[in-house]
């Protein structure tokens, strides 16, 4: 197996987990009835996203950020069928602590046997007793705990057999999230959304109750990108949608100005193209932006943009 350096890794999002999981072991555990990883994942998380791994593989194998990619984890994504993902408020002091960071739940089908081998014969890992019952392996040097079964593995930095809240899906994202290879939703929406908006240079102030994000393939690498924002109102929404409308005209003669050079990473007035390329659509208190027919690789651009400029 292709060796990881585990000092350049961070808890930020699945792709963590797919470097780690074919090297662990745990007690068997069974994966929820309904397969649905999401139902898995602890309460009161920054950030939920689920991927349906090989209709997402195409975007997980270029995903990174802060030097994880998703090519080093080539290998494991072949055992993996899907994967729900918590993260949770990043800790600004770059501290290690008890406190969450991150929470993983997979389902798929594992090696166990042969990562129990290359676990138990690993100086970095080290099995510890759970107080809530099974066993778990961790990783002192690298904050990270991890509990591999046959079907399902679950990881954090903290005790992943801990008791927790689970968490629930706002309404309408089952539905929203219908078709799409990866799909997700923020909590504190309105206070990520304005943050990421202001770093582009985007004095809007939205009144974010719910948002949602996905990605669906739309032809061989091309990929449309939907983003769905539920205001308090549908006067509100009537409202933003025409803010929305006069920025957009500032934005689009701002990155034609500046233009775009191939290969180098998106600046935060071409990240504001993108995302006002198309006028947004109203639905009652709903908004709804499309982004059309972008590669794997400027998706991955722009999701790199919004973990750094959100927090």
């Amino acid at each position: 197996m292709k060796k990881f350096n585990y000092r350049r890794y961070s808890p930020f999002p699945i792709l963590v987990f797919f470097l780690l999981v074919s090297c662990a072991s745990a007690p068997k555990i069974s994966s929820p009835a309904d397969e649905n990883a999401l139902a898995l994942l602890p309460a009161g998380a920054r950030v939920y996203l689920w991927a349906d791994i090989a209709r997402a593989r195409p975007l997980l194998d270029v995903l990174s950020f802060q030097g994880v990619s998703g090519k080093n984890a080539a290998q494991v994504l072949d055992y993996t069928k899907s994967a729900g993902v918590a993260i949770f408020s990043n800790d600004k002091t770059g501290e290690k602590n008890n406190s969450r960071q991150f929470f993983i739940a997979a389902l798929g089908n594992y090696p166990r046997f042969k990562a129990s081998l290359s676990f138990t014969f690993s100086k970095s890992w080290k099995k510890q007793k759970s107080s809530y019952g099974g066993n778990y392996w961790y990783s002192q040097a690298n904050n990270i705990a991890l509990v591999l079964g046959d079907s399902l593995a679950l990881v954090s930095n903290t005790d992943p057999l801990a008791a927790f809240s689970v968490a629930t899906a706002p309404e309408g994202f089952a539905a929203f999230s219908r078709g799409f290879a990866l799909a997700g939703w923020m909590n504190d929406s309105a206070g990520s959304i304005n943050t990421f908006l202001a770093s582009m240079g985007i004095p809007l102030q939205i009144p974010a109750e719910d948002f949602f994000f996905g990605a669906k393939k739309e032809d061989e690498d091309l990929w449309n990108l939907i983003f769905k924002i539920r205001t308090p109102s549908a006067m509100q929404a009537r409202s933003l949608l025409t803010l929305f409308s006069i920025a957009r005209l500032f934005v689009m003669r701002a990155a034609n100005a500046q233009g775009e050079v191939a290969g180098e990473p998106l600046s935060p007035q071409q990240a504001a193209a993108l995302l006002f390329a198309n006028v947004p659509e109203l639905d009652e208190a709903y908004l709804t932006l499309r982004i059309d027919s972008l590669n794997s690789d400027k998706i991955a651009l722009l999701f790199n943009m919004f973990s750094i400029y959100s927090n």
